[in-house]
């Protein structure tokens, strides 16, 4: 398997706030209750760390700086223009009018009301306002996405605020709205054309190191270095159980994405492809099988020492969900340890203690 996923490379934007899902957008992320079945299956509906996430304001100040645009936090009064009824233009406008009509009047337009424009977004996006919110982005999608002339020619002519709202409604992502996050113009076109990751945090010209694999040749937006194969979501969780990266094709799944769809699962040896069977990884970007028990003590020797209480538990239940359907003997002791150390962690036993159980478990196997 390969190594737990590592730091950003250097220079990249680290993230942690979370934003509406590329699929279940303004929808609260919902989890299943856990079960007493031995079900391999068993994982949350959605996973922990299957969200969306965009660069927290420290990560943004600092590459402004790196850029050499610091703003002043003070910026000056402005004085408030009204906007005469047949001057004002809608969300709705933006999605279905032509760009150059729609940029001509924007460009017309003060900036505290392409501001609120923007606001009203963030605000569906944010979908506080329940089914109402859901169906108005939905019907913004639809508007965007049904449209042929929305190319990398036509979006040129786009004024600014216009280009962050269509790149806001067509990628269901907030964070292309955030004042203090400013892409350039080409950057936002091919992010919307699908031909720069949408991981603000990423950003990463797609295909990602130029696959060739079909998955990255065809599901539009896909970028292999952030992105689940399964969910299609990005985040940069690292040294932890929740990614797993497939030593062939190197690209990465969330543990509970493979979980609930029947990545994991028993099958024959990986290095005598007969014989005993054990627990597996199947990657759907390449279909081939990685062994996860290996894989698993790697990420706790390396790792573990560094994790908090929370974490700790949070990666004993990573593994535990993993064994749960392990017939093999050193999956079942894998499974029984885990479910020991979070019920007594749970009762109050110190973390230190707990992590070094389970390294003397690790280092008592092959």
């Amino acid at each position: 398997m390969l190594p737990p996923r590592q730091q950003p490379r250097p220079g990249s934007l680290q993230t942690s706030l979370s934003l509406v899902s590329s699929e279940h957008r303004l929808s609260p992320d919902a989890q299943e209750p856990r079960s007493n079945s031995d079900n391999v299956h068993e994982s949350p509906t959605e996973s922990a760390s299957s969200q969306e996430t965009w660069p927290t304001a420290d990560a943004v100040t600092a590459k402004k700086m790196e850029n050499g645009k610091i703003e002043n936090d003070c910026p000056e009064q402005s004085v408030i223009r009204r906007v005469s009824s047949a001057d004002k233009i809608t969300l709705r406008d933006i999605a279905r009018e032509r760009v150059d009509v729609i940029s001509e009047k924007m460009h017309r337009l003060p900036d505290e009301f392409l501001d609120e424009l923007k606001n009203q977004l963030k605000a569906i996006l944010e979908g506080n306002g329940g089914s109402q919110n859901r169906e108005e982005f939905l019907i913004l999608q639809k508007l965007v996405q049904s449209r042929s002339d929305l190319t990398a020619k036509t979006l040129i002519r786009a004024q600014r605020a216009q280009l962050e709202i269509l790149v806001a409604i067509n990628t269901g992502i907030q964070a292309f709205l955030h004042p203090n996050i400013s892409l350039s113009q080409t950057s936002l076109i091919e992010v919307f054309v699908y031909k720069r990751c949408r991981n603000i945090a990423c950003q990463n010209q797609l295909p990602a190191d130029d696959c060739t694999c079909e998955l990255c040749a065809n599901r539009n937006g896909f970028c292999n270095l952030c992105m689940c194969v399964i969910c299609n979501k990005f985040d940069f969780e690292v040294n932890t159980c929740r990614w797993i990266g497939c030593d062939l094709c190197s690209h990465w799944t969330h543990t509970d994405c493979a979980i609930r769809d029947g990545q994991i699962c028993m099958g024959p040896s990986v290095k005598s492809g007969s014989g005993p069977t054990e627990m597996l990884f199947r990657c759907r970007a390449c279909n081939r099988t990685s062994e996860l028990f290996g894989w698993v003590k790697d990420v706790f020797q390396h790792c573990a020492p560094a994790w908090d209480r929370e974490a700790l538990m949070r990666e004993l239940d990573f593994v535990s969900r993993i064994f749960r359907g392990s017939d093999e003997p050193r999956g079942k002791k894998l499974f029984w340890k885990c479910e020991d150390l979070l019920e007594k962690m749970r009762g109050g036993q110190a973390e230190s203690t707990a992590c070094r159980s389970i390294l003397i478990f690790f280092q008592g196997t092959m």
